[in-house]
């Protein structure tokens, strides 16, 4: 593991309540409403291996499976011409805040106008959730424009905190996800 200074800003929603943005022709969101750690493994890796996303990369099958099915987390994936194009998760902690837990786009999908639409739309889904609060984190080492993207849909900071945390050494071979990959095989092998 090697360690790298990260700056963690926290942001609570202060903007209006939100509706579902209109999306464009041949794009829409939907829920993936049964627990799938297919799913979301997939879409986590996706869209986060280019900004070195590791916090799940350790996950076996089962912790998928429990976190996704603890009637807690909502997942919504952006589809463009049928194409997985982005997702958003969201988590409903103990003192009804709900989390912008994760959020993003795959790769050939920036630069189309469509995150500022997925970040309303999360929101809006967020709202209706019945939150109390709406909140996510984000750090220095996520997507550029994170930070400002955030800020555009109605996000404040309203904490920073700057620590160093432990990244793998070798980011490509974590990315492979053995656990995940070993335990899912041994999680459906014939009996």
């Amino acid at each position: 593991m090697a360690s790298v200074e990260v700056t963690t800003w926290y942001l609570d929603y202060q903007g209006p309540q939100l509706q579902l943005p209109q999306w464009p022709q041949q794009v829409e969101l939907i829920e993936a409403c049964l627990p799938s750690p297919e799913l979301s493994q997939f879409l986590f890796c996706a869209v986060g291996h280019h900004w070195r996303w590791f916090s799940r990369l350790s996950w076996d099958y089962q912790q998928w499976l429990d976190y996704l099915s603890s009637g807690k987390v909502r997942t919504f994936v952006l589809y463009k011409k049928g194409t997985p194009a982005g997702f958003v998760e969201l988590r409903q902690h103990d003192d009804l805040t709900v989390e912008l837990k994760f959020f993003g786009l795959l790769p050939a999908f920036i630069g189309q106008g469509l995150g500022k639409m997925l970040a309303q739309a999360a929101v809006a889904l967020a709202q209706q959730w019945q939150a109390s609060r709406v909140w996510l984190h984000t750090c220095s080492e996520d997507h550029p424009s994170a930070l400002k993207t955030y800020q555009q849909a109605g996000f404040t900071v309203v904490n920073t905190e700057v620590q160093q945390e432990q990244m793998p050494d070798e980011y490509a071979e974590a990315a492979l996800a053995r656990p995940y990959v070993w335990s899912r095989l041994n999680y459906f092998q014939p009996q």
